[in-house]
C-alpha cells in the first residue's frame, strides 16, 4: 500500500499545491501568522526529511524534458517513521487551518523511482484527478 498526503492549499499566487512539504514551507517561510515555535519545528521536521528521505531523481516514465506526464511521490506504508513524521506536520498545518487529504492506493501508477521508504509514479490517467 503507498501513502500520499496532499492540501487544499492556495498559494500566495493562486496556485494550487497539491503537495503538503510545498504547503508546509509556505507556512514556514512565508504566512505571517505562524507562531514562531511552530516554525521552528517545522523546520527540525525540514531537516529531518532532507537527512532521511532521498529526492526522486526521475519524475517522468520518458527521457525527453518537454514530456508532460509528471510523477507524484508516495510512502511506503513501511515507512513508519517517516509517517509518524507527517504526522507531525499535518498537526502543525491542521492548527492553521490547512486541510490535508491521506489518499491510499495499492496501484499508484507507473513507477518511476523508488527507494526503501518512497516511490514515485505517473498517475494512470483514469487515476489523476483522484489524487493530484
Amino acid at each position: 500500500m503507498y501513502l500520499r498526503f496532499t492540501t487544499q492549499f492556495i498559494n500566495a499566487y493562486g496556485e494550487l499545491e497539491t503537495g503538503i512539504f510545498m504547503a508546509l514551507k509556505y507556512l514556514r517561510d512565508v504566512h505571517s501568522l505562524t507562531k514562531d515555535k511552530d516554525i521552528n519545528q517545522l523546520k527540525e521536521l525540514s531537516g529531518w526529511f532532507n537527512r532521511n528521505l532521498e529526492k526522486p531523481t526521475r519524475f517522468s516514465k520518458g527521457t525527453s524534458k518537454l514530456n508532460t506526464n509528471v510523477s507524484l511521490s508516495w510512502f511506503k506504508d513501511s515507512a513508519k517513521e517517516h509517517i509518524k513524521k507527517i504526522q507531525d506536520l499535518i498537526d502543525i498545518a491542521e492548527q492553521y487551518d490547512i486541510i490535508i487529504d491521506r489518499i491510499a492506493s495499492k496501484n499508484p501508477g507507473y513507477i518511476v523511482f523508488e527507494d526503501e521508504y518512497q516511490i514515485s509514479a505517473v498517475p494512470f490517467k483514469t487515476d489523476r484527478k483522484r489524487v493530484m
